[in-house]
């Protein structure tokens, strides 16, 4: 089984280099101690230092915080969105991440202001934070971690730091941060050939959440069956398990793409696929009926419920190209599964 981690390896790093900072230069106090961690030292013009070799200088604002709020604000969310970044793109992903958008979140500050006393964070924070927030609009793997009150009140933030009622924020770091995170999850999701909304439920989903019918039952046993006559007779057993299911959904792919199937192996593709899921995490099956159609979902069996879409057999598709690369089918249904299990980690701290 999966297991998600409740910690950040590359956060607790980061989290210790800039606590050891910020004790010895007295939480940004002691302008001495920081000289050679600015992005320049005070004295000198430009990048002068960076060109005769001080090349850590891009990066090591970011271990600068200014007061212990200012640390402690920003290692928080180092750890809230490092859990999420990690478990779902793997620590070297996350670490170059990092290094990317503290480089040119720190560039663009300097440049913009032509003034070297500056430091923190939160230009990685808003790269972090809009991320995990576009890849959540177009990528089931991603979807429903950034809840819209955070985001709102993330935005919210960034436009108060600018107003300059905060007093002096390294704005353009916060800029180029939140454009380098976009832009970043915005390719990712257009190479993956994510365009839409992961997620196309109606509005009141949980109002017309419904039992499987025998209907929805027969229905969905028809599609199962399908896909499990793929299977020789003698191996048939195999789709029992998660393992089964998966290695057939690849086998399926690769004879014939998801374009060339009729609607019906590409609704068995998606349920075969859910089935996976739900028999990894343990959630159940129902349908939500908005008059039109009804729709086969994921969800808890708590009141009220938490709801799951199925994943797009596009997406499904994509993996089984991309075998040789991240975004392959085993990649693909891990991270579905911590996904899953974050968001009910999130109700549950919230209960």
């Amino acid at each position: 089984m999966t297991k998600f981690k409740n910690y950040s390896s590359v956060s607790i790093v980061l989290i210790a280099l800039s606590a050891l900072v910020a004790l010895t230069s007295s939480f940004g106090g002691t302008i001495e101690n920081l000289r050679i961690l600015f992005i320049t030292d005070p004295d000198h013009a430009g990048f002068a230092d960076v060109l005769s070799g001080q090349i850590w200088r891009l990066l090591t604002p970011a271990f600068i915080h200014f007061g212990p709020m200012h640390l402690i604000f920003n290692l928080l969310w180092v750890w809230d969105l490092g859990i999420v970044i990690e478990n779902r793109k793997g620590p070297r992903f996350y670490l170059g991440f990092f290094l990317i958008a503290a480089v040119i979140s720190n560039i663009a500050q300097y440049l913009l202001t032509d003034n070297p006393y500056f430091g923190g964070m939160s230009g990685v924070i808003y790269g972090l934070f809009s991320y995990v927030w576009i890849r959540g609009r177009y990528d089931p793997a991603f979807n429903g971690i950034m809840r819209k009150a955070t985001v709102n009140m993330m935005l919210a933030w960034f436009v108060l730091c600018w107003t300059g009622l905060l007093g002096p924020i390294a704005n353009w770091a916060h800029t180029m941060g939140l454009l380098v995170g976009a832009a970043w999850a915005y390719i990712e999701c257009k190479k993956l050939g994510l365009t839409q909304s992961s997620l196309p439920l109606p509005a009141n989903a949980a109002q017309n959440l419904e039992y499987f019918s025998t209907a929805d039952i027969l229905k969905a046993e028809s599609l199962r069956d399908w896909v499990r006559q793929q299977y020789l007779p003698e191996a048939r057993t195999q789709f029992d398990t998660i393992e089964g299911k998966l290695k057939i959904i690849e086998v399926i792919l690769q004879q014939k793409p998801i374009e060339a199937r009729p609607a019906h192996e590409v609704q068995a593709l998606e349920i075969v696929f859910a089935d996976a899921l739900v028999q990894e995490t343990g959630l159940k099956w129902a349908v939500i009926d908005n008059d039109q159609q009804r729709i086969f979902v994921m969800t808890t069996a708590d009141a009220p419920p938490v709801i799951f879409s199925l994943v797009p057999a596009s997406k499904i598709m994509q993996a089984v190209i991309d075998t040789n690369k991240d975004a392959n089918l085993a990649a693909l249904f891990k991270t579905s599964v911590q996904t899953i299990r974050e968001n009910l980690r999130q109700r549950t701290n919230t209960e």
